[in-house]
């Protein structure tokens, strides 16, 4: 049975939720508080709860406050958030933080059609062994420090653009590859920018972390540190061009800047368990990519064999673990086939699987099959006859034009 905590400090509320909620009660556990100091002590002392649920405007402790304890102390419980005025730098301090951000009054549907999404994301990556994995790696690989930086700053009282630039601008090299994303043609602005200040007004502060987070982690080892046939550069300029493309898909299908922005991020992040199995499981990931390259074989399949589990599952999970967003976790879990979500309209899953199929071993590119097409998904969504007028459009629309590796 799944463990879900209400923390409201309005009574009214935890019975409205407790009404609403009640064709679930078979299975799920229930439980309210109307404090951010009594929900911990709960925590403390119960067995862990799967989702953590909480009001932003309580007295006392703070929601925001409440939930980064949470993330400190129980990184694995998912944390929603619920609003009813919040401000802007609520709302800049309380996104690094959440998985889900919602704004009352609610659909009550809608967080049910959440919390259940939000389960099978987890159930999917807890059926893949990959805390076996970890373990056998290390552990869980660290936050990225630069990232650690614009969190913490981003999590104040009242965060400032001009601090979160002076972080990025301390190191040059970061500073100069932000700039070359966001100037690029790929990201999409219609004006130049010349320093990270501008960088931030322009893209809001939660983009500009996430494009830190995916920069950092393209630079996590020196090359021989490697398998020989694993290219950094090479998968830096697929995920450039993937981003590109899941941005241009999803614009074709919809009017959401915010959708566009996080399927950018999640093509920007979609191999990052690639690089992380590059650089814990160096000779075992060397195999698995000569598996494929060798045996025509799908590269998801060779790291099942080896790993028991695929590079997207270890890249959804770590960016659980994070604290990115659902919308971006669930894609980069889901992106080689997006039918084990069950997502039955078009999301950023859809972009970011589309995205990389066109992107796969196709115009030069040397990068390897990962996985097939998914034409149950597509028929389930029923836009499998989208999809030639969206690989018209990102490849004769979108400069992909290569980076240049720093």
């Amino acid at each position: 049975m799944k463990r879900i905590i209400f923390v409201d400090d309005d009574m009214n509320v935890g019975q409205a939720m407790k009404r609403m909620l009640r064709p679930m009660r078979r299975q799920w556990e229930m439980v309210f508080s109307t404090s951010g100091e009594e929900a911990l002590e709960l925590m403390a002392r119960e067995e862990p709860f799967d989702i953590v649920i909480s009001d932003m405007q309580m007295p006392g402790m703070h929601g925001s406050e409440f939930l980064a304890e949470v993330m400190e102390k129980y990184p694995e419980t998912i944390r929603f958030a619920l609003s009813g005025s919040p401000g802007s730098g609520s709302v800049v301090r309380t996104a690094m933080i959440v998985h889900q951000f919602l704004v009352k009054p609610f659909d009550p549907q809608l967080l049910m059609q959440l919390i259940l999404r939000a389960f099978a994301l987890r159930d999917q990556l807890e059926k893949s062994g990959i805390k076996q994995l970890l373990l056998e790696m290390g552990g869980v690989p660290s936050v990225p420090e630069l990232y650690r930086e614009i969190l913490r700053e981003m999590q104040t009282e009242k965060p400032s653009v001009e601090r979160v630039a002076a972080i990025i601008e301390k190191d040059a090299g970061m500073t100069a590859k932000v700039l070359q994303i966001v100037n690029s043609s790929t990201y999409g602005l219609r004006q130049q920018v010349s320093n990270v200040v501008e960088a931030a007004t322009l893209l809001g502060l939660s983009n500009l972390r996430n494009l830190v987070l995916a920069a950092e982690a393209f630079q996590p080892a020196e090359k021989d540190q490697l398998p020989e046939n694993f290219q950094l550069e090479v998968l830096w300029n697929h995920s450039l061009k993937v981003a590109a493309f899941a941005k241009k898909i999803v614009l074709m299908e919809s009017d959401s800047q915010k959708m566009a922005d996080d399927a950018f991020t999640a093509g920007l992040l979609h191999d990052i368990g690639q690089i992380i199995l590059a650089t814990k499981k160096t000779e075992e990931f060397g195999e698995a990519l000569r598996m494929a390259q060798e045996n025509g074989e799908l590269l998801i399949d060779a790291e099942k064999e080896l790993f028991g589990a695929t590079h997207a599952e270890v890249g959804g999970y770590l960016m659980e673990l994070w604290g990115l967003p659902d919308t971006i976790t669930e894609a980069i879990t889901f992106h080689s086939i997006p039918s084990g979500c069950e997502e039955e309209q078009f999301s950023v899953v859809t972009a970011l699987h589309v995205a990389n199929y066109f992107c796969e071993g196709n115009d030069g590119d040397a990068i390897m099959l990962t996985s097939p097409f998914d034409t149950f998904h597509m028929e389930r969504i029923e836009l499998g006859d989208h999809v030639e007028a969206w690989y018209d459009a990102c490849h004769n629309e979108v400069d992909t034009s290569p980076f240049t590796f720093r």
